[in-house]
């Protein structure tokens, strides 16, 4: 796996770990602090890009649109497992 793909990794994992209370504060800090942007450009995501992104997130996490996953729910689904 190279840099980039490593740098594309952190982002995912840290947009899914929004979805969880628990990792979500751990999330916006990153989002809000340099291991985004560091990520992003290593990711070749150009500022703009940037942008885009974090205004989705940014409007996901003032919306309280993203629900906390339960695994007990009956019709929970894990799209990773």
């Amino acid at each position: 796996m190279g840099v980039r793909h490593l740098a594309e990794a952190i982002i995912l994992q840290s947009i899914e770990d929004l979805w969880n209370e628990l990792h979500r504060e751990d999330c916006k800090t990153f989002f809000n602090g340099d291991g985004f942007s560091i990520c992003a450009r290593i990711a070749g995501m150009g500022l703009s890009d940037q942008e885009k992104l974090l205004s989705l997130i940014d409007g996901l996490i003032i919306h309280k649109k993203i629900p906390v996953k339960n695994p007990q729910r009956k019709n929970y689904k894990c799209i990773f497992c």
